[in-house]
């Protein structure tokens, strides 16, 4: 079993002199500065307008309900800007997706702090608004997709609840060398509201809805590659159950992870993780275990979204994000819970920013 602990949250990501301060916490930060850290350039300090330019952020929200999965996100990588809304009849295995990309004038931005921040896109047909308020212990939602192309138009308007005396986030602040940092903050969470799927209207229960929510800020090198695992959902007596894993270019994997369970709402710590799949058939099931053997999992795909970029020498991306069930055994916090059908995401990217 991992022994791995929580760091104390510091108020900064940044120090006062510019420094990262690296660390795996279960509460949130005061402010998300990571702007302000002086990575190394060249053999020196990054201006301010070379900071600016390799900063990605995105928030990114996971629903999952009875009936249907929901995901969009909304990217600002600087000198491009995207957002995309897809959804899932988990009943009949049907998806559609409404996807945009655009210059830095693209009318999108990503919220500058959970405490009270808003995240937004707004494009001809596409549209979504969150209003992230901590201090309230609230995300409030509303997303508009019009009709097209035969598919219908998906309206959803919803809360998730943040309580932190119920609800443990997960926070890092990992190293990526040179004075850069991952930040990001990922919490499962219920939802409470209404989702309409062209005539359809669907009442979200915080006792059958639940959201993963992950917003994310790194001033990554050149080449930045993860894989990634999450799911959540109720076990049989209503408890919350979570698992986020992810492989990526941080350094020291061994100490600097964001791999962690959540069981009735409490974060545990989980030792580094290991992927196993083919690339060439992404979609058959995936292996995923951690060393220090708290995970054994199999992931099976019922579906995705694949994105191929390419800009010039300016910027490459592979991203493929599946949704599908997880099965096998986590443990965590002294339980060992059997996992079957828990519906989750896998993402695997690679990419030249």
């Amino acid at each position: 079993m991992s022994q791995l602990q929580f760091d104390a949250a510091p108020r900064w990501l940044v120090d006062a002199s510019g420094l990262i301060v690296p660390g795996v916490y279960r509460e949130p930060v005061a402010r998300e500065d990571l702007g302000a850290s002086r990575f190394g350039w060249f053999g020196g300090t990054a201006p301010t307008p070379a900071r600016a330019l390799r900063l990605k952020q995105w928030q990114h929200f996971c629903v999952i309900s009875p009936g249907y999965l929901l995901t969009f996100a909304v990217v600002d990588a600087a000198y491009m800007k995207t957002g995309w809304v897809r959804l899932v009849d988990l009943t009949t295995g049907h998806a559609f997706e409404r996807a945009i990309k655009g210059p830095p004038t693209l009318n999108a931005g990503v919220a500058a702090d959970l405490w009270n921040g808003r995240t937004w896109l707004r494009a001809t047909g596409l549209s979504v608004e969150v209003l992230n308020d901590l201090e309230s212990g609230r995300h409030e939602v509303r997303l508009r997709v019009a009709a097209s192309g035969g598919e219908p138009e998906i309206d959803a308007a919803f809360v998730c609840r943040h309580d932190l005396e119920a609800i443990d986030p997960l926070v890092v602040n990992l190293p990526l060398g040179r004075n850069r940092a991952m930040y990001s903050h990922k919490v499962p969470l219920p939802v409470g509201g209404r989702l309409r799927v062209g005539t359809r209207e669907v009442e979200l229960k915080p006792t059958d809805t639940i959201a993963v929510l992950d917003i994310h800020k790194a001033h990554y090198p050149r080449h930045t590659w993860w894989k990634w695992a999450t799911f959540a959902g109720f076990d049989a007596s209503g408890r919350i159950i979570g698992l986020n894993l992810t492989e990526n270019v941080a350094r020291q994997p061994e100490r600097w992870t964001e791999n962690a369970a959540w069981i009735d709402g409490r974060c545990h710590r989980l030792s580094r993780v290991t992927y196993e799949f083919d690339r060439r058939a992404i979609r058959d099931p995936w292996r995923i275990t951690t060393r220090g053997g708290e995970v054994n999992l199999e992931f099976r795909p019922q579906g995705g979204r694949q994105e191929r970029l390419e800009i010039g020498p300016l910027l490459r991306s592979n991203f493929d994000q599946l949704h599908g069930t997880f099965h096998g055994t986590v443990e965590a916090g002294g339980e060992t819970l059997a996992i079957d059908g828990m519906r989750g995401l896998c993402e695997d990217h690679d990419a030249i920013w």
